[in-house]
């Protein structure tokens, strides 16, 4: 079994998608919906303003857990970005994913990146099968 991370890096969003937490928490219940994860947790979505001097920016931070791993989006106002990470050990359709993001964001660009983790687990041997 391998794990699958696809990270989106989103430039040219359209301002008003990038401060709203009940967006955020739209696009976690529906990317759940869209690649069948099971959320095991409620999102936790904050709006940070930070400092005007501040590297961090300004935006929503959020997080969800699900069964098969985990859901990030991390946005900043001031550069009309959005970061998103999908997390999983369930292969799912990542162009399906970048199309339905692109859409909500309204993004100008897209940098994608996309790895398989774990490839040499099986090459491990658990604690407990060294019992």
């Amino acid at each position: 079994m391998v794990w699958h991370h696809l990270m989106l890096d989103l430039y040219g969003c359209k301002l008003e998608t990038l401060g709203d937490k009940s967006l955020a928490r739209r696009i976690f219940k529906d990317l759940s919906r869209i690649i069948d994860l099971r959320m095991i947790t409620e999102p936790v979505i904050i709006y940070y303003s930070g400092e005007r001097d501040s590297s961090s920016g300004e935006g929503v931070s959020g997080f969800v857990i699900v069964a098969e791993s985990h859901l990030s989006i991390h946005t900043d106002l001031r550069t009309n970005f959005a970061s998103i990470d999908v997390y999983s050990c369930k292969e799912f359709d990542a162009e399906v994913v970048e199309r339905y993001l692109i859409k909500v964001f309204g993004a100008e660009r897209v940098e994608r990146r996309f790895f398989l983790r774990g490839l040499k687990r099986s090459e491990v041997k658990s604690e407990v099968e060294r019992q």
